[in-house]
């Protein structure tokens, strides 16, 4: 089912049938655009409405990936569910335990290029993940997350927030 990753933009609709047919949920109004790559399970991502995933996204599906609607995605983004040095010989094995946990982007969520969120994270409404950020713990709603780690750099303010509602 990779070939779905390398069809070009004019086949955007036989894409989007090829993930289906994989197995992943995704509403009304969802883009992909060619590139995305996904390790893990295509049943364990589930796309609501008007979600945009840009080039080079990066899906590592061993457990949910839930992202809301009205969410964009930008290019080269990485979402892990798992964490595991999985080589036995390894050492750091006795003191690093491995791990797979869901990541939650809510609805109406920009999330900038180059970003990685790591397993466990939520990242709540209306909130903003800057370009390079790792996030490595919970976004707070209406707020703007940057750096490495992540951290809260501003905070919005309902009134601040122009709606035509």
């Amino acid at each position: 089912m990779y070939i779905a990753e390398y069809i070009p933009v004019p086949f955007g609709k036989i894409r989007m049938l090829f993930y289906r047919l994989a197995g992943l949920k995704m509403e009304n109004g969802v883009s992909i655009e060619y590139g995305v790559q996904i390790n893990g399970s295509f049943e364990n991502i589930y796309l609501k409405e008007n979600v945009e995933i840009a080039q080079g996204v990066y899906f590592h599906a061993h457990d949910m990936i839930k992202i809301g609607k009205n969410t964009a995605i930008s290019p080269f983004v990485k979402i892990i569910t798992n964490q595991n040095p999985r080589l036995e010989i390894n050492k750091l094995n006795k003191f690093y335990t491995s791990f797979t946990k869901p990541v939650i982007i809510e609805d109406n969520v920009y999330i900038g290029t180059g970003a990685i969120i790591l397993p466990g994270v939520t990242v709540h409404e209306m909130s903003v993940v800057g370009a390079g950020a790792v996030v490595t713990k919970d976004v707070p709603s209406f707020t703007v997350v940057a750096g490495v780690p992540a951290k809260v750099v501003k905070n919005f303010v309902r009134k601040d927030m122009m709606f035509n509602e």
